[in-house]
């Protein structure tokens, strides 16, 4: 293969990362997350780091999963914040760490958003938090946080997902980024945003698809499977260390709703019902991602042919 670099984004439950792992022993490679809850440690379960019948090593910044390392998982505790520019910086890092030894980066995840800044780069590289600012905005509800975007920038609040627009931190950092904006666009220009960016490097973008009936049914069996192992006592272990509920709520899916279902806000049935129907969403979420991305090789792993058509692409 003559890239650079591969990256593989596709919604969850496609199995990502289990054809990465595949890639890269093929390839000689080490794969780097490109998920924003994997990051954290002790979110292993719920965020679906790793399938369970894998051999799996643990190491500080990253795992050896039958045999390959992974990049990205278990940077920060959790509670600490991670951004799109933390990610930017340690990736951009593992890429060159792992080419200097002769490797190929896989890059692979579910964040789209993640996948577009590492492509081309982001224009909130190196603004700053403004803590005076964040006290003054976080006594202010989730509508009136959104309203308050909208006045300052109309088409960053209309451009929002339904996850952004529920998600106060996410309303916070857009609201900082835009006030920023306002009064330091000379400096923002002179600057650039293409300093993490691989946009000037060889790669190859790989999306992983599937009609969203198949993608739905797979995803509702790896739920189960996920709570067969534990997942309902991995959020009742973090909530004993004292992991803020509420930021728990804020991550949405599973933690969300284990943790209202914990908490004893509601019951198992209907906390499952609702992370169902979460989860659904976020898939059709993901997918839209894909029209971000004109360069994207689709492979619809419903049709029992795609593996023939990707090892084409790949020329293996």
């Amino acid at each position: 293969m003559l890239n650079k670099l591969l990256v593989i984004y596709g919604p969850t439950a496609t199995g990502k990362t289990d054809l990465a792992i595949k890639l890269a022993k093929k390839f000689s490679g080490e794969l780097i997350s490109a998920d924003s809850r994997q990051v954290y440690q002790g979110l292993d379960i719920g965020s679906g780091k790793v399938s369970f019948e894998s051999k799996v090593e643990k190491h500080k910044g990253y795992w050896v999963v039958d045999g390959i390392k992974i990049h990205g998982f278990d940077l920060v505790k959790p509670g600490i914040q991670f951004t799109v520019a933390d990610f930017l910086k340690y990736t951009n890092n593992s890429i060159v760490q792992t080419i200097k030894l002769k490797k190929l980066p896989i890059i692979v995840g579910g964040t789209g958003f993640y996948i577009k800044a590492l492509i081309d780069g982001i224009g909130s590289i190196g603004i700053p938090q403004d803590p005076a600012l964040r006290r003054q905005l976080e006594g202010l509800s989730v509508d009136q946080l959104y309203q308050k975007l909208l006045e300052i920038d109309q088409k960053r609040a209309k451009d929002m997902n339904e996850s952004d627009r529920t998600n106060p931190r996410r309303l916070i950092r857009a609201i900082e980024i835009a006030i920023y904006k306002k009064y330091h666009a000379s400096s923002i220009k002179h600057q650039g945003n293409t300093k993490y960016s691989i946009q000037n490097t060889k790669y190859l973008l790989i999306g992983l698809t599937a009609p969203n009936s198949y993608l739905y049914s797979h995803c509702d069996k790896w739920l189960q499977t996920r709570l067969k192992h534990g997942m309902v006592e991995e959020v009742k272990n973090l909530l004993d260390k004292r992991v803020d509920s509420i930021w728990l709520d804020n991550l949405g899916l599973e933690y969300r709703w284990l943790t209202k279902y914990l908490l004893e806000k509601i019951d198992y049935n209907y906390a499952i019902e609702r992370l169902k129907g979460d989860i659904h969403s976020f898939i059709r979420r993901q997918k839209t991602w894909f029209k971000k991305f004109p360069q994207i090789q689709l492979f619809d792993i419903s049709k029992p042919d795609w593996r023939q058509k990707l090892e084409k692409k790949l020329k293996l």
